[in-house]
C-alpha cells in the first residue's frame, strides 16, 4: 500500500531521517514508536504530503504523495496539533470539508458522530485539549478515508474514548480496508491494536516487525531446580537474556516453544513452563541483543 523508499529529510540544518525505508500494506494497522524527537511526526508529515522528502519518495500504490491531489484526497491526517478555523464549530467545519474534502459525507459525519460526547455546535476553542482531539478524529473519519494518519492521537483522551477510538478504527479496518498508521511512544498502547510496529530511533528505522512475528519467536521461559545455578551453563540456548533468581531462572529465547521449552527440559529442571511476555519486555530484549539499550528509547 505505502512504499517508503530511502527517504531523507532536513528541517533547517539538522538531519530528522536518513534513507529510511518501510513499508506498510493495505488495511493494517501500522504503529511508528519512538521517543519525542525521534522523527515520527516528520515521517507523518511527509506520508501525508505536507513535506517534500530531500531525497527518496513515498508511494501509495505505486503513485506519489507529493503534489498529488489524487493520492492526497485519500488520505486524511489527525496531527499532533489540530488545526480548526477561527470560531469555528465542528459543524462549521464539516459544513467546510464536504467542500473540499471529495470523499467527505454529511451523511458519514452524522454517523461517527453520535459515537462522541461532544457539542458539536459550540465552538472548538472553547475545547479542552482532548476534546479538540476527538474532534480532529471524528473529522477524519468522516472523510472515509483509505489511509488515516495519526500523531500521537491518544494524548488527553480518556480511557473511554481511548477505547472507543480504537474500536472504530478496528471497524474501518474490517469494513473498508482503511490502512492507519499512528505514531505513539507508547509500547503497551500499541501492543493490542497495531499488526506491525517499527522503532525510529537515531534517523533510522531500528525495528519493523509484525506483532504477531514478535510474539510466535520470542519467549520467556521460567524453570526452577533443586540447587542454584550460573546462568552461563545456558549458552548453548542463545537466550536474548538470561535472570538468575538462586535456583529460579527465566531465560527469554527465541525460536519456536516447543522446541525451547525440550531445550530447558534437558538441563534436569524441577519443572519449567511458557511464562506471559508483553511487547515492551520483547523489544528491549530484541534491543538489548543488537546492542542497543532499548529500556532509554522509550520513555
Amino acid at each position: 500500500m505505502i512504499q517508503i523508499e530511502n527517504v531523507s529529510k532536513r528541517l533547517g540544518d539538522q538531519l530528522i531521517l536518513d534513507k529510511i525505508c518501510a513499508h506498510v500494506p493495505k488495511g493494517s494497522i501500522y504503529g511508528l514508536l519512538g521517543t519525542n524527537g525521534a522523527g515520527k511526526s516528520t515521517l507523518l508529515n511527509l506520508m501525508s504530503g505536507v513535506y517534500k522528502p530531500d531525497e527518496g519518495k513515498i508511494l501509495y500504490e505505486g503513485a506519489p504523495v507529493w503534489e498529488n491531489p489524487a493520492v492526497k484526497c485519500r488520505v486524511a491526517y489527525v496531527s499532533d496539533e489540530p488545526f480548526f478555523f477561527s470560531g469555528s464549530s465542528m459543524d462549521d467545519m464539516a459544513s467546510y470539508l464536504v467542500k473540499a474534502e471529495p470523499k467527505f459525507t454529511m451523511e458519514k459525519y452524522k454517523e461517527v458522530k453520535e459515537h462522541f460526547p461532544l457539542d458539536s455546535r459550540k465552538k472548538l476553542s472553547t475545547f479542552s485539549k482532548g476534546m479538540k482531539r476527538q474532534a480532529a478524529i471524528l473529522l477524519a473519519l468522516a472523510q472515509s478515508p483509505d489511509v488515516l494518519l495519526m500523531d500521537e492521537s491518544f494524548d488527553g483522551l480518556d480511557p473511554v474514548i481511548r477505547q472507543l477510538v480504537k474500536r472504530l478504527l478496528i471497524e474501518e479496518q474490517q469494513a473498508r480496508g482503511m490502512t492507519t498508521v499512528l505514531s505513539s511512544h507508547n509500547l503497551r498502547e500499541m501492543e493490542n491494536l497495531c499488526d506491525i510496529v517499527t522503532v525510529i530511533h537515531g534517523k533510522n528505522i531500528m525495528f519493523e516487525r509484525s506483532i504477531a512475528e514478535l510474539k510466535d519467536t520470542v519467549h520467556k521461559i521460567q524453570l526452577a531446580f533443586s540447587e542454584p545455578v550460573e546462568k552461563e551453563v545456558f549458552h548453548e540456548m542463545h537466550p536474548l537474556s538470561v535472570n538468575v533468581r538462586g535456583r529460579v531462572v527465566e531465560l527469554v529465547v527465541r525460536g519456536k516453544i516447543d522446541e525451547q521449552l525440550a531445550k530447558a527440559e534437558s538441563y534436569k529442571p524441577l519443572f519449567a513452563e511458557k511464562i506471559e511476555i508483553n511487547l515492551e519486555d520483547i523489544f528491549v530484549y530484541e534491543m538489548e541483543a543488537t546492542g542497543y539499550d532499548f529500556s532509554k528509547l522509550l520513555q
